[in-house]
């Protein structure tokens, strides 16, 4: 098989570019993606045209040594304000990879349909909002450093940029400062490995909630790690397979996953003992399905149990140590931090169980969600747009 990386003819480049160039509030949008490069050029990019770049955690943007001016991470506290929703439209979205985990962002980029959307995706026809204007069917990267060569780089940040960068500042600076400091809660997860991890560590998030909250509280950071998922139809299938498979190349490697999610496929914790693999697995139990406390059907107590809650009761220690692991459960977060840098330091199976309440875990999140968006509200009215 011979493969080849498609590139657009120049003729079309420069169409692309006259277009992006001319737009005054301009986006870039970078879901899952991972192409060594791509986040140097997309970067260097976003600085020419001066867009800044909603990126989702998946897009290996949030993390390395590139230039991170123009990167944004919070921006799915901030798209839950709907003043900001209302007022930050952009003419164009110019979008690399698949869609982003981001709800808001979906809902907001289907709303919103007069926004040109420029899809770049070298992988097929991935638009979920059924609103795209164009596709682009190019390598990513080779698109990047094709537009670059058009660039003709702007002096200074256009107050529509501005205000995205600030509002981002904002939003993450309310999110750090009302985290609890000793409650448990399961965004902080991600706050605690941004620092645990070491340089070339590699983070899979599991589905359902983890993913999301990867998106919210796994910030941005110079330190070179890789954040990998296996997002699909079926997204709790098959993630412990999929973590365990890609710690063989990746290592060390840390899965963060919900508790139906480990039931689901606990049976492939044989390859870890079959394989002599290494792992280390944050198990976070709250005893079901966490992401359907967030929806309306939460208010019917008794049915929700039974249908969605879905509480299983299990002990995980037992198939743990079947397959040769070491299951730990810490009682605190300094207890958490002391058993995910033994885990890393010793190599072999892992499991960290973290047991959260689903009803605590939904009040947090609409906690911070709601401090954000009044920080944001005060903003945009100082701003002089609301």
């Amino acid at each position: 098989v011979w493969h080849g990386r498609p590139a657009l003819p120049q003729e079309s480049v420069s169409a692309l570019y006259e277009q992006l160039s001319a737009a005054e509030r301009g986006l870039i949008v970078c879901g899952p993606l991972d192409r060594p490069g791509f986040a140097e050029a997309v970067t260097e990019l976003a600085r020419a045209l001066d867009f800044p770049i909603l990126a989702d955690p998946l897009s290996q943007l949030r993390v390395g040594t590139h230039d991170k001016t123009y990167v944004l991470d919070s921006y799915d506290a901030i798209l839950r304000e709907e003043t900001a929703a209302s007022k930050l439209v952009p003419d164009v979205v110019l979008r690399f990879g698949a869609m982003p985990v981001s709800k808001p962002l979906f809902l907001w980029l289907k709303r919103h349909r007069a926004i040109r959307q420029i899809v770049v995706d070298d992988g097929g026809w991935r638009d979920p909002t059924l609103s795209a204007d164009s596709f682009v069917q190019s390598d990513e990267l080779i698109l990047c450093r094709q537009l670059l060569e058009w660039a003709k780089p702007k002096e200074n940040k256009s107050a529509w940029s501005a205000i995205w960068l600030e509002m981002n500042a904002i939003a993450r600076a309310v999110l750090e400062r009302h985290l609890p400091k000793e409650e448990w809660f399961e965004g902080k997860v991600f706050t605690e490995l941004a620092n645990l991890l070491p340089a070339g560590a590699t983070l899979f998030v599991g589905n359902s909630m983890p993913i999301r909250d990867a998106d919210t509280f796994f910030w941005s950071t110079d330190k070179p790690l890789r954040v990998l998922a296996n997002r699909g139809a079926n997204g709790i299938d098959g993630v412990v397979s999929s973590a365990l498979g890609a710690s063989v190349a990746a290592n060390p490697l840390v899965l963060v996953i919900g508790d139906l999610s480990f039931y689901h496929d606990v049976n492939g914790l044989l390859a870890a003992k079959m394989h002599s693999l290494s792992a280390t697995i944050v198990l976070l139990n709250n005893n079901g399905g966490g992401i359907f406390s967030f929806l309306p059907q939460a208010r019917h107590k008794g049915a929700f149990e039974t249908l969605f809650g879905t509480p299983t009761d299990l002990s995980f220690a037992h198939a743990v140590e079947m397959y040769g692991g070491r299951h730990t459960v810490p009682h605190n977060w300094a207890e958490f931090r002391r058993h995910v840098s033994e885990s890393l330091s010793s190599g072999g199976l892992h499991v960290i169980e973290v047991r959260t309440s689903r009803a605590e875990n939904v009040q947090m999140h609409r906690f911070l969600w709601e401090r954000v968006s009044q920080e944001i509200a005060k903003f945009l009215e100082h701003k002089g747009m609301v």
